[in-house]
């Protein structure tokens, strides 16, 4: 079985906990535990997926701390795994790349993909930095015994 996290912090719990502070400050401790409690908890997460290749399931979650929210599927022919560039644009109305301020950083993401044989073409698996996407893709490309496309630079080429 084939695992990868990413740890993600979210935004809207650290909302609930200020809450819960006020609450706390005011002297109303049942509320404050009413919002506390789940905001500390979901404040924190692991995005990852599973595959196991050989009952061909992939199973995408998010994990607060040891709550799994998502479930099993059954994964079509996989025919490769690909690694795109994603340009990030300042608008989701406009094509063009977003203005980097900073001196020698990236507009640029990058996006793997298991692409399959069916209707819904590829599964999204994860978002990150290109060289650890290579990586992780060749460690899947290992396990399911298929290709590896390499379509981040302007030299689209197979890897494996």
């Amino acid at each position: 079985m084939y695992t990868y996290e990413r740890f993600n912090v979210r935004f809207f719990p650290w909302f609930l906990v200020l809450l819960a502070i006020i609450f706390s400050v005011s002297g109303m401790y049942i509320e404050s535990a009413i919002f506390g409690i789940p905001g500390a908890v979901t404040s924190f997460s692991w995005t990852g997926f599973n595959i196991d290749p050989e009952k061909r399931l992939i199973r995408q979650y998010d994990r607060f701390m040891w709550f799994y929210i998502g479930n099993w599927k059954p994964i079509p022919q996989p025919m490769y795994v690909t690694v795109v560039r994603v340009r990030v644009s300042s608008s989701r109305t406009l094509p063009i790349p977003m203005p980097s301020t900073e001196e020698g950083s990236s507009s640029r993401s990058y996006k793997m993909n298991l692409v399959i044989n069916s209707r819904d073409r590829f599964i999204p698996l994860t978002y990150g930095k290109r060289m650890e996407l290579l990586e992780e893709g060749l460690k899947i490309a290992r396990l399911l015994d298929i290709r590896l496309l390499d379509y981040s630079t302007s030299e689209k080429r197979w890897l494996v």
